[in-house]
Protein backbone atom coordinates (compact mmCIF):
# COMPACT_ATOMS: atom_id res chain seq x y z
CA UNK A 1 0.00 0.00 0.00
CA UNK A 2 2.40 2.41 -0.81
CA UNK A 3 -0.03 5.43 -1.81
CA UNK A 4 -0.50 5.24 2.37
CA UNK A 5 3.46 6.27 2.85
CA UNK A 6 3.69 9.25 4.76
CA UNK A 7 6.47 11.82 4.13
CA UNK A 8 6.99 14.56 5.94
CA UNK A 9 5.39 17.07 3.89
CA UNK A 10 2.41 14.86 4.85
CA UNK A 11 1.73 15.90 8.43
CA UNK A 12 -1.44 16.23 10.16
CA UNK A 13 -3.27 20.18 10.06
CA UNK A 14 -6.28 20.73 12.41
CA UNK A 15 -9.34 21.41 9.65
CA UNK A 16 -7.47 19.50 7.39
CA UNK A 17 -8.10 16.46 5.50
CA UNK A 18 -7.68 12.81 6.05
CA UNK A 19 -7.70 9.31 4.75
CA UNK A 20 -7.91 6.09 6.51
CA UNK A 21 -7.14 3.55 4.14
CA UNK A 22 -8.65 0.00 5.43
CA UNK A 23 -7.84 -3.05 2.75
CA UNK A 24 -10.25 -2.52 0.23
CA UNK A 25 -12.61 0.37 1.78
CA UNK A 26 -11.48 4.19 1.34
CA UNK A 27 -13.14 6.22 4.50
CA UNK A 28 -12.69 10.27 4.55
CA UNK A 29 -11.97 12.47 8.15
CA UNK A 30 -11.06 15.84 9.45
CA UNK A 31 -8.32 16.25 11.25
CA UNK A 32 -9.43 17.51 14.48
CA UNK A 33 -6.06 17.48 16.90
CA UNK A 34 -2.32 16.94 16.38
CA UNK A 35 0.03 16.54 19.85
CA UNK A 36 2.61 18.83 20.85
CA UNK A 37 5.46 16.91 19.40
CA UNK A 38 3.45 16.58 15.87
CA UNK A 39 3.41 12.54 16.31
CA UNK A 40 -0.43 11.90 17.36
CA UNK A 41 -3.41 13.19 15.56
CA UNK A 42 -6.98 12.49 16.53
CA UNK A 43 -9.37 12.55 13.52
CA UNK A 44 -13.13 12.34 13.06
CA UNK A 45 -15.33 10.78 10.25
CA UNK A 46 -16.49 12.84 7.79
CA UNK A 47 -20.58 12.86 6.85
CA UNK A 48 -20.38 11.45 3.40
CA UNK A 49 -23.05 10.67 0.64
CA UNK A 50 -23.18 8.12 -2.17
CA UNK A 51 -24.29 10.26 -4.91
CA UNK A 52 -24.31 7.16 -7.59
CA UNK A 53 -25.49 4.66 -6.44
CA UNK A 54 -27.54 1.65 -8.47
CA UNK A 55 -31.15 3.26 -7.49
CA UNK A 56 -29.29 6.93 -7.69
CA UNK A 57 -31.07 7.54 -11.67
CA UNK A 58 -27.95 9.25 -12.15
CA UNK A 59 -26.49 9.00 -15.23
CA UNK A 60 -23.18 7.38 -13.86
CA UNK A 61 -25.15 4.94 -11.27
CA UNK A 62 -23.11 2.15 -10.15
CA UNK A 63 -24.34 -0.99 -12.13
CA UNK A 64 -25.32 -4.25 -9.68
CA UNK A 65 -25.51 -7.46 -11.69
CA UNK A 66 -25.66 -10.89 -8.95
CA UNK A 67 -22.81 -12.41 -7.76
CA UNK A 68 -19.95 -12.81 -5.27
CA UNK A 69 -21.54 -12.51 -1.89
CA UNK A 70 -23.98 -9.92 -2.32
CA UNK A 71 -23.59 -8.61 -5.75
CA UNK A 72 -21.12 -7.19 -8.12
CA UNK A 73 -20.72 -3.54 -8.36
CA UNK A 74 -19.01 -1.36 -11.61
CA UNK A 75 -18.50 1.67 -12.13
CA UNK A 76 -16.61 4.74 -10.21
CA UNK A 77 -18.07 5.97 -6.93
CA UNK A 78 -19.11 9.68 -6.61
CA UNK A 79 -19.32 11.02 -3.13
CA UNK A 80 -20.24 13.92 -1.66
CA UNK A 81 -17.81 14.60 1.67
CA UNK A 82 -18.04 17.02 4.81
CA UNK A 83 -17.04 17.76 8.40
CA UNK A 84 -19.32 15.65 10.69
CA UNK A 85 -18.61 17.39 14.41
CA UNK A 86 -20.35 14.51 15.85
CA UNK A 87 -18.65 11.66 13.87
CA UNK A 88 -16.71 8.79 15.59
CA UNK A 89 -12.92 9.81 16.48
CA UNK A 90 -9.85 7.77 15.78
CA UNK A 91 -6.43 8.71 17.24
CA UNK A 92 -3.77 8.06 14.62
CA UNK A 93 0.41 7.88 15.04
CA UNK A 94 3.56 8.46 12.98
CA UNK A 95 5.64 5.35 13.27
CA UNK A 96 8.70 4.10 11.39
CA UNK A 97 9.03 1.34 9.50
CA UNK A 98 12.09 -1.19 9.15
CA UNK A 99 12.54 0.39 5.84
CA UNK A 100 13.19 3.81 7.36
CA UNK A 101 9.96 4.96 5.74
CA UNK A 102 6.69 6.57 8.23
CA UNK A 103 3.72 6.05 8.15
CA UNK A 104 0.61 6.72 9.78
CA UNK A 105 -1.47 4.17 11.63
CA UNK A 106 -4.79 3.89 13.86
CA UNK A 107 -3.29 3.44 17.51
CA UNK A 108 -3.57 -0.04 18.41
CA UNK A 109 -3.39 -0.82 15.32
CA UNK A 110 -0.69 -2.91 13.68
CA UNK A 111 1.65 -1.19 10.68
CA UNK A 112 1.56 -3.93 8.43
CA UNK A 113 -2.14 -4.32 6.26
CA UNK A 114 -4.39 -1.34 6.53
CA UNK A 115 -5.76 1.08 9.27
CA UNK A 116 -3.31 3.48 7.78
CA UNK A 117 -3.83 7.30 7.11
CA UNK A 118 -2.66 9.44 4.45
CA UNK A 119 -2.97 13.42 5.48
CA UNK A 120 -4.05 16.41 3.12
CA UNK A 121 -6.86 15.28 1.01
CA UNK A 122 -10.29 13.63 2.14
CA UNK A 123 -11.33 10.43 0.08
CA UNK A 124 -14.52 7.50 -0.04
CA UNK A 125 -14.77 4.35 -1.64
CA UNK A 126 -16.75 1.20 -0.78
CA UNK A 127 -15.70 -2.00 -1.84
CA UNK A 128 -19.03 -3.81 -2.85
CA UNK A 129 -17.64 -6.89 -4.08
CA UNK A 130 -15.97 -7.64 -1.06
Amino acid sequence: MTSATVSAASAPVVGGGATLYGWSDVRAYTVIAVSRTGNRAVIQRDKVNLLNGPSSGEPDALVSYPGGFAAHIEGVQRWSIEPDPNGKTVEVSRRRMKNGDYVWVEVGHPTKGGNRVVFGRRAEHYDFNF
